[in-house]
């Protein structure tokens, strides 16, 4: 199994109004969960970190990605929704944007991550809860996490997932300490279900798909911004549906 994870944040400038510092935290996050085993247990050459890239830099790892079988793609950062495109755009850098449907091709099987804006105005920087990332749960064997991660993604139909921070016409929040609510959430809402896990690992599998981290990520996200983001996915009428957690 082939596989491709690509990061891709726009915190801003550091020292303008619309600096969100919280991206940065969104790309550790995401890394350090994607390393460790019930991210998958990637390796670090597989995870392609990219801040503020251009729109060619992006537009080349996507092309690249067709020779993988599954890839990973997130985006955290700045972004609006374009009426006349009818899509969500992502700014790269100043003066570089990049429609998020040109990182929808790539590798038969992908999901898409976009925590950003979906209206043309600034992010809202609202407080957030307090949530804390715990080491607990069922005993993991990190190998076994890999393997059993990858022959999930051999199971599924090909296809692609994309998960929205917003619906369109909202803007996606962001804490300063603790990222965007929406990568806070999906992760924390991931490694919560791996510490409540009962899967006896000597015996069997857990698995936590895309589409139920994002269901599962929708109330804690409404409950940060009081009812003002509400997040969306589109996805296969085929299931099983990829992998974000394991236990194994």
């Amino acid at each position: 199994m082939n596989r491709k994870a690509i990061i891709i944040a726009n915190q801003g400038v550091e020292g303008t109004e619309g600096y969100l510092s919280g991206v940065l935290k969104d790309v550790d996050h995401y890394t350090s969960f994607l390393l460790s085993p019930n991210g998958g247990y990637w390796h670090q050459g597989e995870i392609a970190k990219m801040i503020r890239p251009s729109v060619g830099t992006v537009q080349s790892a996507i092309k690249q990605l067709s020779i993988y079988d599954y890839a990973l793609i997130v985006f955290s950062g700045h972004g609006y929704y374009s009426r006349q495109r009818s899509s969500t755009v992502l700014e790269l850098r100043d003066g570089e944007d990049i429609d998020s449907a040109e990182l929808r091709s790539g590798a038969p099987k992908q999901t898409l991550i976009v925590d950003c804006c979906r209206k043309k105005s600034p992010a809202m920087l609202m407080e957030a809860r307090d949530m804390r990332f715990a080491k607990a749960g069922p005993q993991i064997n990190p190998d076994d996490c890999r393997k059993y991660y990858d022959r999930r993604i051999e199971e599924c139909p090909g296809g692609l997932v994309v998960m929205y921070a917003c619906s369109i016409d909202e803007v996606a929040g962001d804490d300063p300490q603790k990222g965007g609510y929406y990568s806070y959430s999906l992760l924390e809402t991931s490694h919560e279900w791996a510490r409540n896990s009962t899967v006896d690992t000597s015996k069997s599998v857990g698995y936590f798909s895309v589409v139920e981290a994002h269901d599962a990520t929708v109330p804690p996200v409404r409950r940060l911004s009081g009812g003002r983001q509400n997040p969306s996915i589109e996805k296969p009428r085929t299931t099983p549906y990829y992998p974000l957690c394991i236990v194994a």
